[in-house]
Parts: structure tokens; C-alpha cells; sequence
């Protein structure tokens, strides 16, 4: 089994994670980033408007410059993986990684890092429509992400689910990536959630006939194959509740990764996310910080402006409390068996 140790262990690959790792690298911090999914919602996220200094870049592009700066300038180092299993020994964290984040058999590969402190930023993950069958019919159909799969549906009519700024921003882009017609399948009476200009970006679409918005209406059930032929809607459209589709992108919302911060003891919100001090980015576990949309930081309110922003504040707070405690670690090998916690003043 393979064994590396760090100053600072980073979960996730988003721009938080990689915005603490420029920081704590800064800090001459040994760094390691584990990362599952490369960039997170960022990478995914199509043409990103709203981030300052860059009028308009592609989220996959801006997560590329954030990682080359982190790993190939500064030289913090990635390591691929799915952490399964976490331990806490007075500020000494072990994390075991397999492939798929099964629990470690013993004639697995795994890799066993150890660090001094952690900065949990595994982000969040979608929400589905939890209905009959929807996992047979993922990415036969029913896909969560339009930037990656939107353009496979050029020429053929789509549904979007939802009716938030990511559901109506979505929209906008399968009508750019050449859909023949955009249905907006929302809930709601409105779709005054979404970003003022987006929402004025649909309207323009409304009224050049390539996108209908139906309101006060849900996806009810997936019909055909798979691969999908269309859904049944609570109430009808156009005189029918079966709308032939060949794509549904779900955009309901996500759910925070949280699975590894569980295991540690960190305190989680009703809503499941991470609760953290918003001035510090610390969690109830000594030498455990958590930053971006897995934690409860800036409330709903989730931007990669603020991501980056708690990872740079959790990677100054890992540093300092590393210039406290960074020597627990060697002494806790040294004068206690694994299951004991020493007694450092």
C-alpha cells in the first residue's frame, strides 16, 4: 500500500479546492489535492460571465488556468481518487483512496495519505427527479449537465427540468448548441430565480419560438426505450401530457457531498451542509476546514467568487493552526499507540 503525507490534504477539485491549494502552497505548505471529477460545477459550467477580471471565460478553461497555476507553478500535487475512509488522531488525519470509494479490500491498490490538517471542498452533486426507472435511463436521455451533453442533441427537441438560474441557463444553451426546440418544464408559476439577465436572455428565446416555458408542471414519468422517447407531464401541453423529447437535462437543485465529513464528526445543517466558522472556515474538528458549496458559509447564495474566496480563508487558517499543532503528528507516532490521543499543552 502506498503511503504519501502532506501539510495540508485538499478533498475536491473544484475552484475552492484549487483556490486553497494556491494559498496554502503560497504558505510553503506541502499540498494534496484528491480529486475525483476534475473543475466541479465550474468546469461544467459553460461560459462564466460574472467572474471579475474575466468578462467572459469557459468554466473548463478558467478551472485549467486555476489547476496549471496550482500544480504546475507552485507544485501542489494531485492525486486521483475517491477518499473512502478517514481517521482522526489529534490533528494526524489518515485518508485511504480507491478508485471508486468502495471500503479498502486488502488486495486493493490503495493509497494511504496522511496530513497535519484537511480542507474538506467536495462540493455538491444533482439532485434527480427520483422517478421510476431514472437510473436506467442516465445519460440514455437523462443527463444533469448541458454543457457536456447538450451539443449530442443538435437538431432534436429537448426538455429542461427545473426553474432556477442553472435550469434557465441551461435552456439558453441547448437553444445555442443548435436544439430544434427547448422546453422549460418548471414547477413554478415564474422563473424568477434566475439571474436577471438570463432570464431576460429566455424571454428573447420565448419570443423567437425556440424555447416554450411550461409552467406549474412536472416530469411525472420517462416513456420509451430506454434510450428515451419523451415524458409524461402533470398536465397536458398542446393537448397532451406526453411531450416527445429526446433529451431531459435536470436542473432541481444538488445535494452536498458530504459522506467524508460525516465520518470525521463534522457537524452538518439541516440542509446537509457543512456548518464552518465564516470567518475562519474551520468545523468543529480540530484541524478539519471546509470551503465552497459544500458548506454553509454564504448561506444559498453559491458562486465561484465566494468558493475561491472560503478557500483561500480555509488555507490561511490550515497554516496557522499547522504553526500551532503541525508537530502532533510526529510526536503522536512516537509516544502513543495508534488508539491513544496524546496530551500536548
Amino acid at each position: 500500500m502506498e503511503s504519501r503525507s502532506f501539510d495540508v490534504l485538499i478533498i475536491g477539485s473544484g475552484a475552492a479546492a484549487y483556490a486553497a491549494a494556491i494559498y496554502a502552497r503560497r504558505y510553503n505548505l506541502s499540498v494534496g489535492i484528491v480529486e475525483q471529477s476534475f473543475g466541479g460545477y465550474t468546469a461544467v459550467a459553460g461560459v462564466i460571465e460574472n467572474y471579475p477580471g474575466t468578462p467572459q471565460i469557459d468554466g473548463f478553461e478558467l478551472m485549467e488556468k486555476m489547476k496549471q497555476q496550482a500544480v504546475d507553478e507552485l507544485g501542489a500535487e494531485v492525486i486521483e481518487g475517491q477518499a473512502a475512509l478517514a481517521k482522526n488522531e489529534y490533528h494526524c488525519f489518515e485518508v485511504e483512496l480507491t478508485a471508486d470509494g468502495r471500503q479498502p479490500q486488502a488486495d486493493d491498490e490503495a493509497v494511504t495519505l496522511r496530513a497535519k490538517t484537511l480542507i474538506l471542498a467536495t462540493g455538491m452533486e444533482h439532485r434527480t427527479l427520483n422517478l421510476p426507472r431514472e437510473a436506467e435511463y442516465r445519460a440514455k436521455g437523462v443527463h444533469y449537465c448541458a454543457t457536456c451533453d447538450g451539443p449530442v442533441y443538435r437538431g432534436k427537441r429537448v426538455a429542461v427540468v427545473g426553474g432556477g438560474d442553472s435550469a434557465v441557463k441551461s435552456a439558453n444553451q441547448l437553444v445555442d448548441m443548435g436544439a430544434a426546440h427547448v422546453f422549460l418544464v418548471t414547477r413554478e408559476g415564474n422563473v424568477d430565480h434566475a439571474e436577471p439577465i438570463n432570464r431576460d436572455r429566455l424571454m428573447d428565446r420565448v419570443r423567437a419560438g425556440s424555447v416554450d416555458v411550461l409552467y406549474e408542471t412536472e416530469v411525472r414519468e420517462y416513456l420509451g426505450g430506454p434510450p428515451l422517447a419523451g415524458v409524461r407531464l402533470s398536465k397536458p401541453h398542446g393537448g397532451t401530457d406526453a411531450l416527445e423529447v429526446s433529451a431531459v437535462f435536470v436542473e432541481v437543485g444538488a445535494v452536498p457531498r458530504n459522506a467524508l465529513a460525516g465520518e470525521l464528526g463534522v457537524i452538518l445543517n439541516a440542509r446537509g451542509e457543512v456548518h464552518v466558522d465564516p470567518v475562519t472556515m474551520a468545523t468543529n474538528v480540530d484541524g478539519v476546514f471546509a470551503c465552497g458549496d459544500l458548506t454553509d458559509a454564504s448561506g444559498s447564495f453559491k458562486q465561484i467568487v465566494t468558493g475561491v474566496a472560503q478557500g483561500a480563508i480555509a488555507a490561511t487558517s490550515a497554516y496557522r493552526d499547522i504553526s500551532q499543532h503541525g508537530r502532533a503528528c510526529a510526536m503522536h507516532a512516537m509516544v502513543a499507540p495508534p488508539s491513544i490521543v496524546p496530551s500536548i499543552t
